[in-house]
């Protein structure tokens, strides 16, 4: 049937990819808690250093969590209000070829149920706020940036005793827009409607499919949002945007729009932002981005 005959896909899309200047999508609390999983050591350094900009730019919240695999003790530089969550994750078999990656997905699918607050956002460990707009979420809603591409492209090539079935009749998966989860607001009751079914679509789906392709967890969360009905708001660009595609590879300053600074490689050079938001930065390009971000296991080993 097409799809504009198609009531459950014309009602899905009223709910989908609503601006946040729409009245009805915003609430009463403003966020108060700011998450960040962390998954392995290499990456404490990064996560530190996102909890440090959280706590100098977003002064209102409450509280920022750092959710990680790894001990508190390691987490040697944590700014005020910052602490960890460390928690125990069964690894994949043996021959899987994303274990950590497997893992992280699993530790940040898991970690908004460690926020102490009703008003939760959930960052990447490689984005930094450069500010904190007043985001005011809604039960039954999420709030984020969206990215072009049909999250069900993931399914393409895979054989269809490997294909799980209920992608076959959602709708989100197959849009040509879908919520990005490197930042994510929700309130505390959404949270913890959806990470439980999270967790379990996510561990279906990746236990179905093939290890060709690293395991991704906005599979499973465009579907979710199809199942629980939950309208999605589109807070903009500026709340992650991408430090290496923009001005990886040229010196650059970071422009004063920018919420979310997502990626941006060496860390190093947020030092420099830190003394001065005006100085030129040379960050590397998308391509090592990709290369480090998405590394199977044997090839993180040499």
């Amino acid at each position: 049937m097409l799809n504009f005959l198609n009531p459950q896909y014309r009602y899905i899309q009223s709910r989908h990819n609503i601006p946040y200047t729409q009245a009805d999508v915003q609430g009463e609390v403003s966020v108060t808690s700011i998450v960040i999983p962390c998954t392995g050591a290499d990456f404490i350094e990064e996560a530190e250093l996102s909890a440090l900009f959280a706590s100098r730019y977003a002064k209102q919240a409450e509280e920022i969590v750092i959710v990680s695999d790894q001990p508190v003790a390691l987490f040697r530089n944590l700014p005020p209000k910052a602490r960890v969550v460390t928690l125990d994750v069964p690894q994949r078999e043996g021959s899987y070829r994303y274990k950590q990656i497997y893992r992280s997905r699993l530790i940040k699918i898991q970690a908004p149920l460690y926020a102490a607050t009703d008003a939760i956002l959930m960052i990447d460990s490689d984005l930094n706020l450069l500010k904190m707009p007043d985001i005011r979420p809604k039960d039954g809603h999420i709030y984020s940036s969206f990215r072009q591409g049909k999250m069900a492209a993931k399914l393409e090539g895979a054989s269809a005793g490997n294909k799980p079935a209920y992608y076959r009749n959602s709708i989100r998966p197959y849009l040509v827009d879908h919520v990005n989860s490197a930042f994510l607001v929700a309130t505390r009751k959404s949270w913890q409607r959806l990470c439980p079914l999270w967790q379990a679509l996510f561990n279906d789906t990746w236990h179905l499919m093939d290890d060709t392709q690293p395991p991704t967890d906005q599979l499973p969360l465009a579907l979710l949002l199809d199942m629980l009905d939950f309208k999605t708001v589109n807070l903009g660009d500026w709340v992650n945007w991408p430090v290496s595609k923009r001005i990886g590879g040229q010196e650059a300053a970071i422009p004063k729009e920018v919420i979310g600074a997502h990626g941006g490689f060496p860390l190093s050079e947020w030092q420099k932002y830190l003394q001065s938001a005006d100085t030129p930065l040379l960050f590397k390009g998308q391509d090592y981005t990709r290369k480090v971000r998405y590394l199977t296991d044997a090839e993180k080993k040499q």
